[in-house]
């Protein structure tokens, strides 16, 4: 497995000797211990309710992007082909092309929001599920997970 999916880092090795000393973890115990883990994650990774999460956040991402990028694409596009009606004057001095370039931050305000919100409504519950859960399998076979 990845490193950065096991939820190990990359640690210089210590020097012969400081793993024997108290508080220090020797190196049978240190690859004890990414072993548990490297076992935990292929465990965790094949869970339903994993791929799950994974699904919901895949949808949940693809459709911010294209949401994003479809209303970018559609202000450059107007701006490139569509200049009469940029020009078009709402107010005094403000015309569509102010307000739909303003509106980008809106859009980028309101998406950020929406992810939010949806994170914590439909990925967020599931993630601390499945966290909770593989914590509580990892005190019942007697390893400590970090």
């Amino acid at each position: 497995m990845v490193e950065y999916m096991e939820g190990t880092s990359r640690r210089r090795a210590e020097p012969e000797g400081e793993g024997d000393r108290p508080g220090g973890r020797s190196a049978r115990a240190r690859a004890r211990a990414a072993a548990d883990m490297a076992h935990t994650c292929e465990r965790i990774s094949v869970d339903p309710r994993f791929v799950k999460l994974r699904r919901r956040f895949a949808l949940q991402f693809t459709l911010l992007v294209t949401t994003f990028l479809g209303g970018y694409m559609a202000y450059l596009f107007l701006s490139a082909y569509a200049r009469d009606f940029m020009r078009v004057q709402i107010f005094d001095s403000i015309n569509v092309a102010l307000l739909l370039g303003i509106g980008q931050f809106l859009l980028t305000f309101v998406l950020a929001w929406a992810f939010s919100r949806t994170s914590a409504r439909a990925v967020d519950p599931l993630a601390e599920e499945i966290r909770d859960r593989a914590r509580d399998e990892d005190r019942i076979d007697g390893r400590v997970m970090h």
